[in-house]
């Protein structure tokens, strides 16, 4: 335990860990306060829940043996999950900013495709350090792009899943979809991306919709990273000695 507690000290500011428990405090409170909502819906504090123990996911990672890529993902992906995470389970589900607010889905989508990218690329830097390899910037920005595809199809498969559970322990499927016309009529959410002609329509247009913007999101941090490949020193060269013993990123 205490070459784990030192293994997240060498790799993580102090100020990034405080940073994370403000968020995941909050989101404990979420939980809490879930089970006394009026009225009671299971879904919300089970959503909240399971949205928590992914803030913790780069601290789990790092439990990993170092023949484990995972050990050589920098700290800062957390943050970055985090706060997506934040954003959308705390603001879009527990205070309703789905509904409430126009773009939030949307806003969301696009980030995530776009963050995702950014973890693939992250992913494929740290393939290439635990085993001493170099790669060309096309190869990882292909794996970076695929990455972020595959997170957003998880990300569905998530919301999905969850909405089948919460209908088999509730007798009412969960909305983390947002499959309900019914629910959005009224709201900012009613609007979506796409015509969707008939109501009929209406929840497929708001996953295509979402997809849409996973993508477009996804090509934006292509672009940048294109233009800015940070850790990339040239065709092949990346910004690693491969020499060095310790795993220290401080990212």
């Amino acid at each position: 335990m205490k070459e784990y507690v030192q293994r997240l000290k060498d790799n993580c500011p102090k100020r990034r860990f405080a940073f994370w428990w403000i968020f995941r405090l909050l989101m404990v409170y979420a939980f809490v306060a879930g089970f006394f909502k009026k009225p009671f819906d299971i879904t919300d504090p089970l959503q909240v829940g399971a949205n928590l123990v992914a803030m913790f996911a780069w601290e789990i990672l790092m439990l990993c043996s170092p023949k484990r890529v995972f050990r050589y993902m920098p700290s800062v992906i957390q943050t970055f999950s985090i706060l997506i995470v934040f954003a959308a389970s705390f603001c879009g589900k527990f205070l309703n900013f789905y509904y409430d607010i126009r773009l939030w889905d949307a806003a969301l989508h696009f980030l995530g495709g776009a963050g995702c990218v950014f973890l693939g690329y992250e992913f494929a830097c740290a393939l290439i350090k635990r085993d001493k390899k170099d790669a060309s910037l096309s190869m990882v920005l292909l794996a970076a792009v695929g990455f972020s595809f595959i997170g957003a199809t998880a990300w569905e498969l998530f919301e999905f899943t969850f909405d089948q559970v919460a209908g088999m322990m509730s007798g009412y499927p969960g909305d983390s979809q947002h499959w309900s016309l019914l629910l959005a009529l009224d709201t900012a959410k009613a609007v979506t991306l796409f015509d969707p002609i008939v109501p009929e329509r209406w929840p497929i247009m708001d996953i295509m919709g979402d997809i849409v913007l996973n993508t477009v999101g996804a090509l934006v941090a292509y672009i940048f990273l294109k233009l800015v490949p940070y850790r990339h020193k040239g065709r092949f060269k990346f910004d690693f000695d491969f020499a060095q013993e310790r795993e220290t990123v401080n990212v």
